[in-house]
């Protein structure tokens, strides 16, 4: 959505995540994520979900790690999310 648009979204979600290094064994690192949503109506600006994840990922690059941490968790809040959206 921008301020151009004529079109507004009926939900707006909104939120913030972040990964961080975890450990390291041998070539092997693995990154943490954390990820928290809230989904709102706009028109009412009732609270439909608020929800958050953790995740782990293993790779032999740090940021590979911490990219698939996020995905993992973004994957997992989705399969929640999405079914209370739709009522």
């Amino acid at each position: 959505m921008d301020d151009l648009s004529t079109n507004k979204p009926d939900i707006q979600i909104t939120g913030e995540a972040f990964s961080e290094f975890g450990m390291q064994k041998e070539n092997l690192q693995s990154c943490r994520a954390r990820i928290e949503v809230k989904a709102r109506d706009v028109a009412s600006g009732n609270i439909i979900s608020v929800d958050r994840q953790t995740s782990v990922a293993v790779d032999i690059a740090e940021h590979i790690a911490a990219k698939t941490a996020l995905q993992n968790g973004a994957d997992e809040l989705a399969k929640r999310l999405i079914p209370k959206l739709g009522k």
